[in-house]
């Protein structure tokens, strides 16, 4: 299993656990989020990547946040991340490492708003 699909079922089992957490069926989720059952399925099992603001529709109507999500998944692939992207950085230029901040800093303020409702 490749890096990005046990990121995504390891973000499906969490999904699954804190759904299982709250009582609610996999049908009550699809409900309540405007998902198929199917894709929720799909989504607990690893089978899909669902976009960031899925996994925050889920989380929020399960009780949770975006960082009770992936908490796990972050600790363990920090090491890994931050050496890829040190990697990646080194080859921009000082305007495009610039860039690069401003952008994920404005996508984490987004992230945040978002959470906040």
């Amino acid at each position: 299993m490749n890096d990005s699909r046990m990121i995504w079922y390891r973000l499906g089992n969490r999904i699954a656990e804190m759904r299982t957490a709250r009582g609610i069926t996999q049908f009550e989720l699809a409900e309540k989020t405007g998902l198929s059952r199917v894709y929720i399925g799909y989504i607990e099992q690893g089978k899909r990547c669902a976009t960031i603001l899925t996994y925050l529709d889920i989380v929020t109507v399960l009780g949770y946040s975006l960082n009770d999500l992936v908490r796990d998944n972050i600790q363990d692939a920090v090491p890994e991340l931050v050496a890829e992207l040190s990697e990646a950085l080194t080859a921009c230029s000082t305007d495009e490492r610039e860039s690069i901040l401003r952008t994920f800093r404005e996508m984490m303020n987004m992230i945040r708003m978002l959470h906040r409702g």
